[in-house]
C-alpha cells in the first residue's frame, strides 16, 4: 500500500544517484533537506509542487522532462503508465563547494520547477543522462570521476533554464555563470586562464577579473582555479592508474616536483601517499 503520511528526507553524501521504476509512486507528499533533480527516462503522470507561499504548482510529466526540487519543498509524483525516472541528490554544500555561490543562489530562489530548456541543452541533457546511468549501470575505471562530471553539468545545464525573476540575473551574473562554465571546461589548460585570455574573451579589463569573479562568487579567483586543479588531480589519483608525472603533465603543472610540493601544501602529504590512504579505503 502507498505511504501518503509526507516524510523528510536526509542526505548523508554530497551526491546520490538513484535510478527508479515505478507502476505507483511508492511514497505521497514528502520533502528533502537536499536538491533532487529528476530525469524522466519514460512514462507520464502528474508532478505537483508546494511554491514558497501556499499556492501548488502542477504539470503534467514525459519521457525527456527534467525536474528541479529545492531543499524543503513538498512534492509529489503520480504515475499515469509505467515509469522510468533517474533522480540525481545532491547538498547546497556541494553546489557551494563545486560550481559556485551565484549557481547555489540561483538553484535556491527559482520559481518554477520543470526546467525549459533550450532544444541543444535538451539534447545535451538527454546525452549526459545516458552517460550518467551508463556509468552508475556498469561502474568501470574512472566511472565515479566521469558521472561526478556528468552531474556537474547537469546542474549547470538545469540552472541555465530555470524560470529567475527579472531582477534573479543581471547581465553581470549571466557573465559570471559563463565564466564560471568556461573554468571548469579548462582547468586542465592553464593557458587558457590567463587574465589577458579571459580579459579578451569575456571582455573584461584584466586588472578588473579578479574583483569581478569576487564579487560573484565571494571567492579569490586564483585560489578558486588552483583548488578546482587540485581537486581533479585528486580524482585522477583515486580514479586512474595514471604516474604523478603524468597527472602532472595531463593537469598542465610546470613538472611532478612542483604538483608534488603544491599537493602537500595543501593536504599534508605527497600524491602518492594520498593515493595509498584512499586505496586502502576502498
Amino acid at each position: 500500500m502507498k505511504n501518503t503520511t509526507m516524510w523528510k528526507e536526509n542526505l548523508y553524501q554530497q551526491v546520490e544517484i538513484l535510478l527508479r521504476e515505478h507502476d505507483e509512486f511508492p511514497i505521497g507528499e514528502h520533502q528533502h533537506s537536499f536538491f533532487e533533480m529528476t530525469y524522466i527516462l519514460e512514462g507520464s503522470g502528474d508532478f505537483c509542487a508546494h511554491t514558497m507561499g501556499s499556492e501548488r504548482e502542477w504539470h503534467t510529466y514525459e519521457a525527456g522532462d527534467l525536474f528541479l526540487v529545492p531543499p524543503n519543498r513538498i512534492h509529489l509524483y503520480t504515475i499515469r503508465t509505467h515509469s522510468r525516472y533517474v533522480f540525481i541528490r545532491f547538498t547546497e554544500n556541494y553546489v557551494l563547494d563545486c560550481i559556485g555561490r551565484y549557481i547555489g543562489h540561483a538553484l535556491e530562489i527559482q520559481s518554477g520547477f520543470r526546467m525549459e530548456l533550450s532544444s541543444p541543452d535538451k539534447e545535451a541533457v538527454r546525452q549526459l543522462v545516458g552517460l550518467l546511468v551508463g556509468e552508475v549501470s556498469h561502474k568501470r575505471s574512472l566511472s565515479e570521476m566521469l558521472w561526478s562530471n556528468y552531474v556537474d553539468s547537469l546542474i549547470l545545464l538545469a540552472a541555465r533554464g530555470l524560470h529567475l525573476p527579472d531582477t534573479g540575473i543581471a547581465p553581470e551574473e549571466d557573465k559570471a555563470q559563463h565564466l564560471l562554465l568556461y573554468i571548469e571546461q579548462h582547468i586542465d589548460q592553464p593557458e587558457q586562464l590567463r587574465l589577458s585570455v579571459l580579459a579578451a574573451k569575456f571582455r573584461l579589463s584584466p586588472t578588473y577579473i579578479g574583483r569581478f569573479f569576487k564579487r560573484n562568487f565571494g571567492e579569490d579567483f586564483r585560489l578558486y582555479v588552483s583548488k578546482s586543479r587540485l581537486k581533479r588531480v585528486e580524482e585522477l589519483l583515486i580514479g586512474s592508474r595514471m604516474s604523478v608525472k603524468e597527472i602532472a603533465s595531463r593537469m598542465g603543472y610546470i613538472d611532478s616536483c612542483y604538483l608534488n610540493k603544491l599537493f602537500r601544501q595543501h593536504h599534508g602529504v605527497t600524491p602518492m601517499q594520498y593515493r595509498k590512504i584512499h586505496a586502502s579505503e576502498k
